[in-house]
């Protein structure tokens, strides 16, 4: 993958304000935190998966409306699987262990920073409940989910953008 485009930004913290804007701004407009969140890199690293970005769209009010794993952290593990993933299934276990460091550290930080992985806790309510779904956004919920979503992808933004940046120095040396 072509990280290229990451060039056109000054620094990473620019390119991090970037990505946790616009996430923010299309989770308030579109709402589904995993599917916004992978839409927003692939957008921004001009990549077109459009089989990737239908795949991230069950990843919303904690996959379908279960109020379980946050879709803002599966998302995060979708667009980190792109960089860190598995290429080929003959690589067995060994090819998923390979790049399983910085998804464990995502979902360390996410856990952190949120108290919590599922969306019934991190919202305090189920969502699949019409009448508390409603209260829930009525009282701002959607700006509180936009901000856990855009925080993680600015966190997924570092990483994707020190990536870059030590395979820039290692094709240099």
């Amino acid at each position: 993958m072509d990280l290229a485009v990451l060039d056109r930004y000054e620094n990473k913290e620019s390119f991090v304000q970037e990505i946790k804007k616009l996430t923010f701004d299309i989770e308030v407009e579109c709402h589904g935190c995993g599917q916004v969140l992978v839409y927003t890199f692939l957008k921004t690293l001009k990549i077109e998966n459009p089989e990737l970005l239908m795949a991230a769209s069950p990843f919303f009010a904690g996959m379908a409306l279960t109020g379980n794993t946050c879709g803002a952290l599966l998302g995060g593990l979708m667009v980190l699987g792109l960089f860190h993933g598995r290429k080929d299934m003959a690589e067995h276990v060994p090819g998923l262990i390979k790049g399983v460091k910085p998804l464990r550290k995502f979902v360390q930080y996410f856990a952190n920073q949120n108290n919590g992985l599922n969306c019934k806790e991190l919202t305090g309510t189920d969502l699949a409940d019409p009448q508390k779904a409603k209260a829930y956004f009525d009282a701002g919920g959607l700006q509180h989910c936009a901000g856990i979503t855009a925080e993680a992808a600015g966190y997924i933004a570092a990483l994707v953008y020190d990536q870059y940046q030590s395979q820039k120095a290692s094709q240099a040396d």
